[in-house]
């Protein structure tokens, strides 16, 4: 990126204000992370000229910001009003003005719908019921000239041909400038910044193509390739004719699609890219390796024609928090629930599937021969709807947890929305910086993690936010991160965690004549009872943990968990009947925390009475599986077993799934595997063991910085004791030199508190899956513990006489 820039002070001052207060400036995708931020920078760059020249009352600039729905325009208007206020105060509201608002400051920010529609009906087939997604292809085929029955040559003609001639940029510049600008329009827009992620675009807004499939005369899987480069090449043309014709400064803020964290590896002296990721929609979703694909092919084009790419090799940060609101349901989750219903699977006592997460009771059956039944999982009504404390917002991924960012941006690293709308908003405003340009001779600013980084950590580790982490209570993913082995992990923290506070609580400090329609159960079981430490954790006996945990995540009552927090007497207790209400609204707070988890889509696996249970809500993220029988997991794991063919047993087939997929296992048992697929025979690559001496040999025997994933409770107390031992290496006279194992905070007392982000970050390290840098081996080590190389000074000195005549270099 260049060293060092040109000041701000130095730009204001050679620049001819006068001029740029008569510009107009287009964000597309100006409403979502990057680019409403871009806006938000510029409108404050605007403003701080102003104070060094003032604008003549006829001089207004214009951002012109488009969202692809009203609800976010609305929601970018929310965040428009609170930057403003944040600034000026309540006074200074800006002035709905025809499709915008004026500020008070002179700047006028326009808000318009715009949405790239490449295959017109098509690409909303994913809403409409499958009965009528052939009348839907045959309907968008006729505005083509063609129809389903003709040959499949054909129709592929017609498809791409529709789709090449796509100018969805440029159409709307020429419709803003006719409507809205009239005489008063330049000839070229002073900047057009194109907030939107081309290359998930392309993954993502064509998935109504395969829907369309079948009715498009079964197009071949070269044909839909050429689809969908037809696509790409339609939008690297409609960009290079703005930049020709209607844009002084374009830029295209693009991204490597998995926050660069691959690596270019030599195949037969070919360089190829593998994926190092592995967060839940990674691990499960084949669109993300579209997407990275889609990328390189952008960056390519894009860079050939000369358009200025900003590339973020980096996750982005936090752009918006969201207040105890409701979650959306995961657009893979709402189709297959939008499907099952159009065929009469209803899950819910209403017909119409929910649009946002509610939690409601799972579903319980054994692991091995479950009995064969449908299940349903009760009606989303008002007030069971999932609503955190809060929800960080990270760009295109969508909302999070806390705890979900925190481990993300620790891993992938991160790059602050803030500053990448920074780099934006200047270069569109004021071009690239003559001293040290942000673009290279390729047009491309490869724009990875920086010090800011630093602020982002400070903002997640605010104690509003932070605390969050080690409540118990809070879900510690959500599901836009993906659906899998990351989300299974961070939840089973969030289990350990809600153990060890109910085992902690001081129950009796209920006052005894509490009001309980009045009393806050989650304050109270917060403020009464300890968070967890390694210190804890390290005292943990197997059996005794694996029994209360079934305890916990099985009860189907609040009075099921009183074996995990006995009470006084009930003798006594019915002196005092609200105390009782009271200690029932904890408890049922509990065991909403436990259903939470499943509602989300992780299925939690734990033992009793001998026997292998699974406890599960309607979808089961891991497989992506609707559950609608007690015997859908069995099921599922027989067909795919079938599917590929796998020599393998069924046991390790099933015992892979559970571990790599992103079960919670809370077994009392360990359980490695060191397949990433199942397309390769799984025989000897599974190995189960149930005592930690056994399980620690299994760790010893893989080839080092190889692959593996873990699973159950003895590898999970085994991997937290590793990293605990690594923790306390932490000495303050050696300064930085310890380096990670400063990420856990630690306590008054010096306890080292278990931070589910941080936590699930160094698991991510130890089992090979971090971002490389160059100095990713500073931030832990691969397989859970050091190992020891073996003392070899006995052969180099010799016997033990004759170590005093060795000199060190000879």
């Amino acid at each position: 990126m260049g060293y060092k820039k040109e000041r701000f002070a130095s730009i204001v001052a050679r620049e001819d204000l006068s001029a740029r207060y008569g510009d107009v400036h287009v964000f597309f995708g100006g409403t979502g992370a990057v680019g409403g931020t871009a806006l938000l920078h510029m409108l404050g760059i605007y403003e701080e000229m102003m104070i060094a020249r003032p604008p003549l009352p006829h001089e207004v600039p214009v951002l012109v910001a488009t969202g692809r729905s009203k609800n976010e325009i609305r929601v970018f208007t929310s965040r428009l009003f609170r930057f403003i206020e944040s600034r000026y105060g309540d006074a200074f509201k800006p002035t709905p003005i025809r499709f915008g608002y004026l500020t008070h400051s002179g700047v006028f920010v326009a808000l318009e719908e715009f949405h790239v529609d490449a295959l017109g009906a098509i690409d909303e087939i994913g809403s409409a019921p499958r009965e009528t997604r052939g009348e839907l292809v045959e309907e968008y085929l006729a505005t083509l000239g063609t129809s389903t029955r003709a040959d499949r040559g054909e129709i592929f003609a017609a498809v791409l041909g529709a789709v090449s001639k796509v100018r969805p940029f440029s159409a709307f510049l020429s419709r803003y400038r006719e409507k809205h600008l009239g005489g008063r329009a330049a000839a070229t827009f002073r900047s057009v910044i194109v907030g939107i992620p081309l290359p998930s675009l392309v993954a993502y807004h064509l998935d109504g193509l395969e829907l369309a499939r079948p009715h498009l005369g079964a197009l071949t899987d070269e044909q839909m390739g050429a689809i969908k480069d037809g696509f790409i090449t339609a939008l690297r043309d409609d960009l290079s004719s703005i930049q020709a014709e209607a844009a002084e400064n374009l830029i295209v803020a693009h991204t490597t699609a998995v926050g660069g964290m691959f690596d270019v590896v030599r195949t037969d002296g070919e360089p190829r890219t593998r994926i190092r990721l592995g967060f839940a929609h990674s691990a499960q979703d084949d669109l993300l390796v579209e997407k990275q694909k889609f990328a390189d092919s952008f960056t390519h084009l894009y860079a050939a024609a000369g358009i200025k790419m900003l590339i973020t090799a980096a996750a982005i940060g936090v752009d918006e928090v969201r207040i105890r609101s409701t979650i959306p349901l995961h657009k893979k989750i709402s189709r297959a629930l939008f499907e099952a219903a159009s065929e009469n699977v209803h899950l819910f006592g209403n017909a119409k599937p929910p649009q946002f997460v509610h939690v409601a009771a799972p579903v319980e059956t054994a692991l091995d021969s479950p009995a064969d039944s449908p299940v349903s999982f009760g009606s989303m009504k008002s007030g069971t709807e999932l609503r955190p404390s809060y929800v960080v917002r990270s760009g295109e991924n969508g909302f999070f947890s806390v705890a979900n960012a925190d481990a993300l941006y620790r891993v992938m690293r991160v790059a602050s929305a803030s500053e990448l709308g920074l780099v934006l908003a200047m270069v569109g405003l004021f071009g690239d910086d003559p001293e040290a340009p942000w673009f290279n001779a390729d047009s491309v600013c490869y724009y990875t993690e920086t010090d800011n980084s630093r602020q982002v950590f400070d903002f997640l580790g605010q104690p509003l936010l932070q605390n969050v982490q080690f409540s118990g209570l809070e879900p510690m993913a959500l599901q836009d991160l993906g659906s899998a082995k990351h989300q299974g992990e961070l939840h089973t923290l969030g289990l350990l965690i809600l153990l060890h506070r109910l085992r902690t609580l001081d129950i009796d400090a209920i006052p005894p004549y509490v009001d309980a329609a009045r009393f806050d159960a989650r304050a109270f079981f917060e403020a009464h009872s300890r968070p967890l430490t390694f210190e804890d954790v390290d005292t943990w006996e197997l059996e005794p943990t694996a029994r209360d945990l079934a305890v916990l995540v099985g009860a189907t009552s609040p009075s099921d968990l009183e074996v995990l927090k006995p009470f006084r007497p009930r003798a006594h207790d019915a002196f005092f009947p609200e105390k009782q209400a009271a200690r029932t609204k904890v408890l049922e707070l509990v065991r909403h925390a436990v259903w939470t988890v499943t509602s989300l889509g992780s299925p939690i696996l734990f033992e009793r009475d001998a026997t292998d249970w699974i406890r599960s809500g309607y979808f089961a993220a891991p497989l992506d599986l609707l559950v609608t029988n007690t015997a859908a997991f069995e099921t599922e794991f027989r067909k795919r077993h079938a599917e590929t063919g796998n020599p393998c047993s069924y046991a390790d087939f099933r015992d892979y799934h559970i571990t790599v997929g992103g079960f919670i296992d809370l077994r009392p048992r360990a359980t490695l595997c060191s397949a990433r697929s199942d397309a390769a025979d799984l025989t000897g690559k599974i190995h189960v063991t149930r005592d930690e001496a056994a399980f620690r040999t299994v760790l010893a025997g893989l080839e080092p910085y190889s692959f593996f994933a873990t699973s159950g409770l003895l590898a999970i107390l085994v991997r937290l004791r590793s990293l605990y031992s690594l923790l306390k290496e932490a000495m303050l006279e050696l300064g930085t030199l310890h380096d990670f194992r400063w990420q856990m905070p630690r306590d008054s007392g010096g306890h080292i508190l278990v931070l589910p982000g941080a936590v699930e970050a160094m698991r991510m390290v130890s089992e090979g899956l971090e971002k490389t840098t160059g100095t990713e081996r500073l931030d832990g080590l691969w397989g859970y513990e050091r190992r020891r190389p073996r003392d070899r000074r006995a052969e180099i000195l010799g016997e033990p006489e004759q170590a005093e005549e060795v000199r060190v270099g000879e």
